[in-house]
This record gives structure tokens, sequence and C-alpha cells, in this order.
């Protein structure tokens, strides 16, 4: 399906925009104003022939970390500079990958997205690559590491999975308790739903249990929230993976965000283009867009997608007799979509079909109980302090 175009009005606002900022942030540091740039960095993706090493180069506006903060006031400050970003286009990035080098330079909204030919010694699973900032340059010598997951022959398949509604509880259908989600709460204080950490670890480890088999997370959430998702996954212990977020704001495409979810879309063809030997199980939920998208996917890639699982959450009247439809068109197209209540049913469902082990189940069952214990404290606490 091809994009409208955007208007050019849109284009020239675009480039106004960014030259602004890009003048503004040189007069500032030429004044001594300026707070110095920063790397990024993102987790990347890709198998032994072809891989993309992503990262953003963002003028340091120094969050405090997480632990630092401890006020209502402290979150609001902290998400305030993550969305108030100052990025560094055309900043020089020299990536090294053991004994290869490779540089780079970011877009006009500082992206990296630089695709090299892993070196033969990487391995499947998660490699380190260095990136080292080199113009504009840095107070100091400005080197971080930028995770790169290779898919390798012993992954069974690939999971790609929503984020919002699928695996963090945040009620994006409700406006008021998302803005408080997005802008407000801390990643300690949010939960997973429950039994997600085991039935993904499960589906990581596959039927042999000891398949690696990557894990991706495309959400509509802005790429700002990318500090705050990862800790996020690694607080909850749920296997960390690629983290294909969306731009919020003026863009050189339109603006963001805006109707729709069609960015998804784009995304998982990517990966799917990328890792093209691999099938694939999409997990998403009811409250949105996923079942659509995915539907999409199944008939774009027949016989890539071993199963669709969609979580019932929230939702308008007459959502179900939509989400029937949609399944009966998977089924034509060679897969299946299963709507779940929970997690364990859906842990059964992939026992069932081999790709997960039975022994599995059981520990996502007993994470279940526990955070739906956790959770029943939570809201009690919340209820007694108001």
């Amino acid at each position: 399906m091809s994009r409208k175009p955007p208007h050019p009005l849109v284009k020239l606002a675009f480039h106004v925009e960014h030259n602004v900022e890009s003048w503004g942030w040189r007069v500032r540091r030429k004044l001594g104003l300026a707070r110095p740039p920063r790397i990024l960095p993102y987790r990347g993706y890709g198998n032994p022939r072809q891989a993309v090493i992503k990262a953003r180069v963002l003028e340091n506006r120094h969050v405090r970390p997480p632990w630092k903060r401890h006020t209502l006031l402290g979150s609001a400050v902290a998400s305030w500079k993550r969305y108030n970003t100052v990025e560094i286009p055309r900043a020089r990035v020299l990536a090294r990958w053991g004994e290869h080098r490779w540089e780079g330079t970011t877009d006009e909204e500082g992206f990296l997205e630089l695709w090299v030919e892993p070196p033969p010694e990487a391995r499947a699973g998660w490699n380190d690559v260095e990136l080292e900032l080199l113009s504009p340059s840095p107070e100091g010598v400005e080197r971080v590491r930028a995770p790169v997951l290779l898919a390798g022959p012993e992954a069974q398949f690939g999971v790609i999975s929503d984020i919002d509604d699928t695996v963090i509880v945040t009620n994006v259908t409700n406006f008021l308790k998302r803005a408080w989600t997005l802008f407000l709460t801390e990643h300690r204080t949010r939960l997973p739903f429950e039994g997600v950490d085991a039935f993904y670890e499960a589906l990581h480890l596959g039927s042999s249990g000891s398949a690696v088999n990557p894990i991706f997370y495309v959400s509509s959430s802005p790429w700002n929230l990318y500090e705050h998702l990862d800790e996020f996954l690694q607080l909850h212990r749920i296997p960390a993976g690629p983290l294909l977020l969306r731009d919020w704001g003026l863009s050189r495409t339109g603006f963001a965000p805006g109707g729709g979810h069609g960015h998804k879309l784009e995304k998982i063809r990517g990966l799917m283009g990328t890792l093209e030997s691999l099938p694939f199980l999409l997990i998403g939920d009811s409250g949105q867009e996923d079942a659509e998208h995915y539907r999409t996917i199944v008939r774009e890639f027949p016989g890539r997608i071993r199963c669709v699982y969609i979580r019932n959450v929230w939702h308008r009247a007459g959502r179900e007799k939509e989400l029937a439809f949609i399944a009966a068109d998977i089924r034509a197209a060679g897969s299946e979509m299963l709507t779940v209540d929970d997690t364990v049913t859906a842990a059964r469902h992939a026992a069932s079909q081999g790709w997960i082990r039975w022994q599995e189940v059981a520990e996502v069952q007993a994470h279940q109980a526990e955070d739906v214990q956790a959770r029943t404290l939570l809201d009690k606490l919340d209820r007694e302090h108001g």
C-alpha cells in the first residue's frame, strides 16, 4: 500500500523546524550554553548476512536515573526532558564490531541507522557494537555500546509483540489514563500483564529450551520513551528485544501521532524481510488495530505466520464481531488467530503446538498468580493513599 505524499507545506515546516533547532544548538554551543551531545544506543537486529546498528544523537539533558526520582514532580520533569529533545543532525558516528569499522551520519532528527555485514566471528544472540561520536566533537570521549541481536540457525521462530495493553497495562483507549502513563509514571510503578515474563521467556527458549528465538517489540509509543520501556523490560525480567517505536511530532511524512497505527505495518514488514527464513508468532491486543494489521501480514507473507495471539482488553461495542471476521480471514489465509483472556491460555496453546515445553506452562501459571497478588496489593495501597 503506497503512502500518500506529505503536503509541501508540511515538508517545508519540517525543514524549517529542524534547521532552526540545529542552528540554535550550534549558536548555544559556541556561546558555551549548550549541553554536550550524547549517543543514545538502540537495540539492533539482523542475521549473519546483514544487520542494522541503531542509535540517536541528542543534546544531553541529564535525566535523573530512576532511583533518584522519588516524587510526582521528579517524574514529570524527567518526562518533560525525554520529550523536549534537541536532535543533532549530520552527526558522524564510528561503529566498531570486532575488527570491523563503519562510519554513519545521523538524519535530520538525529537517528542513525547503519546496515552492515556482521563480522565472521559474530555469534547468534546478542553482540555488542561500540559507537564513538566523531563530530560534533564531544567533550571527552563519547563511546557507548549498542546491542545487536542476530538470529542464528538454532532459532525456531521469531516473535513480534505489541507493547501497550499487550505487555504493559496502559489503558491506551482512555486518553487521560494514557497521558498519565506516558508523562507522570515511572517504569517501577507500572506492571506487566500477569505471566508475560514467563510466557515470553518460554517462547524465547522454544521447544528445545535453548533455541534463542528473537523477540521484537513494536509500539506506537514515541522513541522518547525508549529508555523508559527498556528499563521496564529489564526490571520485570521480560526477555530483551529490539524496540521499534514511533517518532512523535513534525516529520518529513507529516505530524505524529495521527490517526491509525500503520507505521507498525512498516516495521513488521521490515522484520519479515530481513529475517526471511524465520516463521513468526504475532502478539497484540483487541483494543487497537493489531488484529487488522496482523491479518494484512498473514496475507502478505503466506506460510510465515504460525499464529496470531490477541489479548482481550476493554474495547468498544461490536469489536467481538469484527475480531471473529478477522479470525476467519486469517484461517482462510492459512494461519490461525486465537483471542485469549489471560497468558496461561496462550501458553497452553503454544505448548499444544510444540512451540514451547509443557513444563513452562506451569511456570507461566505460577508467575501469573504472583503477578495477580502483586497487582491486588498495589491497588490496595493506591486506595489507602488516595
